[in-house]
């Protein structure tokens, strides 16, 4: 490259300080020379010498050379003596002779046998029986050249004469020090180089300008045409928006948040919504039952009373009952929650004036086999409102409006059965691959279930599946799609 292309290239501070070393090297020099002098981690040369490589400033060669560095026994032997060493000083302290089962007062345990291997092949040591057991004699000193190159290995230097490199290759084979190939790079300036060298900056400091350092830095050149990198900010998961959003059309139609327990008895789950205890709903293959904890009937005992009576033969409703003697302790099992009924039954228990206007939105759970439109774990959006005069009319004139402010243009409604409503209705709305997809049930609550609540006025109730209208404004064909924190695929489909 030419000097006049040279010249017209910016440089960072970083790169200016690299040059500066360089000449003072001579200019050429390896990667850990450079680092050295410059006080920066060796890793931080290659990205820096290949960038005023690519502007010309300087000229790379590469090359892999054997590099030697202690094990972890190898940086003991070298703090602590080699093993030999040791064990001479020792024997010259007692005499020139000790006991076998002396050793370990400074050897370790994996160094004795080694070493007197050593000692018998040398002929440094010799092992002879004695009255009391083998004893270790010391028959000539031990060099030290070992240690004095272990202390080298550790210091840095790698340049071994013939002698060393003998000694070397038995430390090798004592597990003492390894053998590693290493890329070694080496910087050489490139002639005409020095001719500019001043760092390019972004920005002026104040110091810049007042000690006039300004004159000796080159601004960097502004584009003004560049597209400004794209910025990833957070938000919030769209699925998680759109239950917010869910809320806050409920908050605006006057109804008033209540929250539950995951785990409920029973007794709150389905007694109360006069669900007999032998409907197929409570076996286990249809909820979630609960060993290990135990969970009281958290009901006066006057509700208890008059929810038996109910099962039984009707109590006070006007109702058969379903005829059949009512187990309490079958009621007061455990289980994860089945639908949010549970919190707007509670809910009425303690709000027994009219109006009421309710809503809980959560999780539930229910054994199932997990698809496209099946999770065993999902949210559930349940209302209520309570008042005298009200009807189907008001129930589905309020399903229609909540529709609406979501932005689901069309919703139809067909005939159902529920154990605890009375008429029954089952909502669809229209999915655009899907087709029309079942949402939620609702109804007007029987008095079978109003009456041991000391409820005297009608209420309408209905339970969304909420997960299932999330896919169809999130526009999504998998209820598992959800729950993704796949970054690109959210971004893909246009939430992020």
């Amino acid at each position: 490259m030419s000097c006049e292309g040279v010249v017209g290239m910016s440089l960072s501070q970083s790169e200016v300080e690299f040059l500066n070393t360089l000449d003072l090297l001579g200019g050429k020099a390896d990667s850990s020379t450079i680092a050295s002098k410059m006080g920066i981690p060796e890793s931080s040369i290659f990205p820096i010498s290949s960038l005023l490589a690519q502007k010309g400033y300087v000229k790379i060669t590469e090359s892999v050379k054997e590099k030697f560095f202690l094990t972890d026994e190898g940086k003991y032997c070298e703090s602590q003596g080699m093993p030999e060493k040791r064990l001479m000083v020792f024997l010259k302290q007692k005499g020139g002779q000790v006991s076998l089962k002396e050793l370990s007062a400074v050897l370790k345990q994996n160094e004795i046998s080694p070493v007197l291997g050593w000692g018998r092949k040398t002929g440094a040591f010799s092992i002879e029986k004695g009255p009391g057991g083998p004893y270790v004699i010391l028959k000539k000193d031990v060099p030290s050249y070992y240690g004095s190159l272990l202390t080298k290995i550790k210091n840095g230097p790698q340049s071994f004469d013939e002698e060393e490199c003998h000694i070397l290759r038995e430390l090798i084979s004592r597990g003492l020090v390894v053998k590693k190939d290493q890329k070694e790079i080496v910087i050489e300036l490139v002639p005409g180089a020095h001719l500019d060298r001043r760092a390019t900056v972004s920005v002026l400091t104040s110091d810049d300008i007042r000690t006039g350092k300004w004159r000796e830095i080159s601004l960097r050149p502004y584009d003004v045409s560049a597209a400004p990198p794209e910025l990833k900010i957070g938000k919030k998961h769209p699925y998680l928006e759109f239950l917010k959003e869910v809320k806050e059309i409920l908050f605006n139609m006057g109804f008033e948040e209540t929250e539950g327990q995951f785990v409920e008895t029973e007794f709150w789950n389905f007694d109360v919504l006069f669900q007999a205890q032998d409907h197929p709903a409570r076996a286990v293959h249809d909820s979630f039952q609960v060993k290990n904890v135990s969970v009281s009937i958290d009901a006066p005992s006057e509700l208890i009373e008059s929810v038996r009576a109910v099962h039984e033969s009707g109590g006070h409703t006007g109702s058969k009952g379903w005829g059949y003697r009512w187990d309490i302790a079958t009621a007061a099992r455990p289980l994860l929650r089945t639908q949010m009924t549970v919190n707007s039954v509670r809910y009425l228990h303690s709000h027994k004036d009219p109006p009421v206007k309710a809503f809980s939105l959560s999780k539930v759970f229910r054994p199932d086999l997990i698809d496209s439109r099946h999770m065993v774990e999902f949210c559930q959006l349940d209302g209520i409102v309570g008042d005298r005069g009200i009807n189907v009319r008001h129930l589905l004139g309020i399903l229609q409006e909540f529709s609406r402010q979501l932005g689901f243009k069309r919703i139809k409604f067909r005939p159902s059965y529920y154990p605890f409503t009375e008429p029954s209705i089952d909502a669809y709305v229209e999915h655009p691959k899907l087709g029309w997809i079942e949402c939620l049930g609702a109804g007007m609550f029987r008095p079978e279930v109003l009456g041991p609540l000391g409820i005297t006025f009608p209420v309408i109730a209905w339970g969304i599946g909420i997960d299932r209208l999330a896919m169809i404004r999130l526009g999504i064909n998998d209820i598992r799609e959800l729950h993704t924190n796949d970054l690109s695929k959210l971004r893909s489909w246009g939430w992020w």
